[in-house]
């Protein structure tokens, strides 16, 4: 049910965010062999950023666990960490992650890309 990619997208402000308030979208893309990539787009009151990372997930229904770093409190240490979120499928293109340390915003399929001949086709 996982498979493919999803995406999570915060609206802009209607007026200029205050200091610390971000909008944007992320994607999640599950491939094979429990790989994830993520690509993050967030602006905030100094302008917009980018970037991709690639983490590992597990997927047993309905629990999906996430790798991630969780940082000492002092920030002098990093551990590597797996964070288990209950998934909550509302229909088979969109889902809410649960009872975890991530976004409670919904994440909506997005679309398989076209082939390269099949969108030939259809332009």
């Amino acid at each position: 049910m996982l498979a493919g990619c999803w995406e999570q997208t915060s609206h802009p402000p209607l007026v200029k965010p205050s200091s610390g308030e971000e909008w944007g979208s992320r994607s999640w893309c599950f491939a094979r062999n429990g790989k994830l990539i993520s690509r993050t787009f967030a602006c905030g009151t100094s302008g917009c950023d980018g970037w991709d990372t690639e983490r590992r997930y597990r997927w047993r229904p309905p629990y999906l666990s996430l790798s991630d770093i969780e940082t000492s409190p002092d920030g002098t240490g990093q551990t590597r960490v797996w964070r288990r979120c209950r998934v909550q499928f509302f229909t088979a293109d969109w889902m809410q992650l649960r009872d975890c340390e991530q976004s409670k915003d919904p994440w909506l399929r997005e679309p398989p890309p076209r082939r390269g001949r099949a969108a030939a086709a259809h332009e």
